[in-house]
């Protein structure tokens, strides 16, 4: 019997990363795009809908056919309708979208979408490092921070489709303006895009000139293990802070496991071990006792193979037995 595939896409603030894979989870055939966040909401459908063809001519040419699409985007979706609820703090322009009946009318697919925190929670929850784990939060560290959650075995969205936004949880009242409107968010501490704001600052503090002149946090990583005093500063502070906030997760939610995924978390050992050293050093001693902090297991995959996992949930049940 000839497994069944679908396309999944995952829309984050810098890139969009999106695949051909099997229901199972095996990948096919995967790309990466640039996301446009500053551009219309047109444009990024349309950029979103090029990255679906690309799947579905694939398919075709090796003889498979993609039923379904799903979508992870940054933001509150409805599931039940697929439209996304307000606006999205990294995005310019992508607002009060009908995600999935633009996307339908654009693919000629089904198509499903969801925050994508909460996908990459469910992908590493089915397929990867939470596999048995019933409770456990997923955070993913990179342009911003989004987060999803299981309890006691489902993900848990809140009573609006609007729970899980970790990267919002708020850490110092006085603290930087956040896009979301708020001040002081986790996000503008200990996202990637924050520890490069932090680096640049303490560059220009120092009266020094980055050899990159558009540093990301790969360059930073690097640099830190060189010994650079700047880098250094800029990631031990992200460190600290995202423990801060972890141990503030592990407090509330009493979880098995928290999995830290997106670009940050590929920075290796050095930085998942700091984290642990704070998130330990501030967690309360009886919800901390079992709890494991991993680095997710499918990396930069998990938001679209939980997009696709996801559609294919949602698709199967709107099927009527025969």
């Amino acid at each position: 019997m000839t497994e069944r595939v679908g396309i999944g896409i995952d829309l984050g603030g810098t890139s969009v990363k999106y695949a051909l894979a099997t229901q199972a989870g095996r990948i096919l055939k995967e790309g990466i795009r640039p996301s446009y966040a500053q551009s219309d909401v047109r444009s990024i459908l349309e950029n979103l809908a090029a990255a679906a063809e690309e799947m579905k001519s694939f398919a075709e040419s090796e003889g498979l056919k993609a039923e379904v699409v799903g979508i992870g985007t940054p933001g509150n979706v409805n599931i039940e309708t697929g439209v996304l609820m307000g606006s999205t703090p990294n995005f310019r322009a992508w607002r009060d979208v009908g995600i999935s009946d633009e996307m339908q009318k654009l693919t000629g697919l089904p198509v499903y979408a969801d925050n994508d925190g909460n996908l990459m929670a469910l992908a590493e929850a089915k397929l990867g490092a939470g596999k048995g784990c019933r409770n456990l939060i997923c955070i993913t560290v990179g342009t911003g921070i989004g987060g999803g959650i299981i309890l006691n075995g489902s993900l848990y969205r809140g009573s609006a489709c609007a729970g899980a936004e970790l990267g919002h949880a708020v850490i110092n009242t006085e603290g930087i303006r956040c896009n979301c409107g708020s001040t002081g968010c986790l996000e503008m501490y200990a996202s990637a895009t924050a520890m490069i704001r932090r680096f640049t600052g303490y560059c220009l503090r120092d009266g020094i000139s980055p050899e990159k002149k558009e540093p990301d946090a790969a360059y930073l990583f690097d640099l830190y293990k060189k010994g650079d005093r700047q880098a250094k500063q800029a990631i031990d502070e992200s460190m600290y802070f995202l423990g801060r906030g972890l141990a503030s997760f592990i407090n509330i939610f009493n979880p098995e496991m928290i999995i830290i995924g997106g670009g940050v978390a590929e920075a290796g050992d050095m930085f998942l071990n700091g984290i642990r050293k704070i998130t330990f050093q501030y967690a309360m001693e009886k919800p901390a006792e079992n709890v494991r902090i991993e680095r997710a297991l499918l990396g930069n995959r998990a938001g679209f193979l939980g997009a696709m996992t996801f559609a294919f949930g949602e698709m199967d049940k709107t099927v009527v037995p025969v």
